[in-house]
């Protein structure tokens, strides 16, 4: 169970209810700016502000635990995330559309510059004297805290392009605080969507008979990782396994953590592995094989031979292919 901290809100509360208040007065017209009078900030911290913002930026609170408990409680830092949009809009309204919000009188502005918005968020909490961040998984999420007992995630940008704000805008709570964590040199780059464990480099590729076709036999790769029975067993082989994928079948973060880890294919350019029958590139029916069109993984195999796939660390995996043995 999350721990909740009691610290006072009602300066801000206040502040943000001024600034409410002065939102709303006029003729209600779609040209409506917001005053910069109205900027506000959160209670002061005994926090000196740090630098960076995004990613593994340093925090002068130091280290997350990368064993934090997560769960979604009741937000205690949403005035500070409120507050820095409020301060965002005022400042820089260049970010967005004043003109068009997602539902009348909400403050959801339609934004312009999604990257500047959400760097712009982070700073503006940073200059509060707290530690923020953007989420090094999911680089839309903005991470925010106070002290290292407590961190909330907040994802303040709608799919449709708009600011997210209030009680929506709450993702989770961690106890203790689950950011920034250290991030080794070979780890994807921050916002790839593959997140920790990270994979080990590709070692092999797996590659078979997929299914047969009336002209051609689809053949597929699989890259592996290992031997490396600790990172196969955090990410859910529990079966003892020392070689698996950098994922389970089905895992959300798969694709993200293949495209990463396996890299692009030397003839296409394409994400996935280099296909090559007798060493020649496969580029259609003459040469004897070709890339299935929508997916780097998948070979249409139209000759008998040796087949590779090979990832872009030069991990090959192979298969000796005879139409007659299937």
């Amino acid at each position: 169970m999350i721990r909740r901290r009691d610290w006072p809100l009602v300066p801000l509360l206040i502040a943000i209810g001024a600034f409410a208040l002065l939102a709303s007065c006029g003729d209600g017209g779609s040209d409506f700016t917001p005053p910069p009078t109205a900027v506000v900030s959160p209670p002061p911290s005994t926090l000196p502000p740090t630098s960076g913002g995004s990613g593994s930026s340093p925090c002068a609170l130091g280290e997350g635990d990368e064993n934090a408990t997560c769960e979604r409680t009741v937000s205690e830092m949403m005035p500070f995330i409120d507050a820095a949009i409020d301060r965002i809009v005022a400042e820089q309204p260049e970010l967005f559309d004043l003109n068009v919000e997602s539902g009348e009188f909400t403050g959801q502005y339609k934004v312009l510059d999604k990257e500047g918005y959400l760097d712009g968020v982070v700073e503006t909490l940073l200059e509060m004297g707290v530690c923020a961040q953007r989420s090094e998984y999911d680089y839309e999420i903005v991470q925010v805290k106070e002290d290292n007992e407590l961190s909330e995630d907040y994802d303040i940008y709608l799919s449709d392009g708009f600011i997210r704000r209030g009680g929506a805008s709450y993702r989770t709570s961690c106890a203790p605080a689950a950011f920034p964590l250290p991030r080794p040199d070979d780890a994807p780059p921050v916002g790839s969507g593959c997140g920790r464990p990270f994979p080990p480099p590709i070692s092999r590729v797996k590659v078979k008979v997929h299914f047969r076709g009336s002209d051609y036999f689809t053949l597929n790769a699989t890259p592996l990782v290992g031997h490396d029975q600790a990172y196969c067993a955090a990410i859910g082989y529990t079966d003892g396994r020392t070689l698996c994928p950098v994922r389970q079948e089905g895992d959300p973060e798969r694709i993200a953590c293949e495209t990463w880890a396996v890299g692009r294919a030397e003839d296409t350019g394409r994400v996935g592995p280099t296909w090559a029958l007798e060493d020649q590139y496969c580029t259609g029916p003459a040469s004897g094989c070709q890339n299935a069109p929508d997916n780097q993984y998948l070979l249409w195999a139209y000759d008998d031979g040796n087949y590779s796939a090979c990832a872009e660390n030069q991990a090959c995996g192979y298969l000796s292919f005879n139409r007659t043995d299937y």
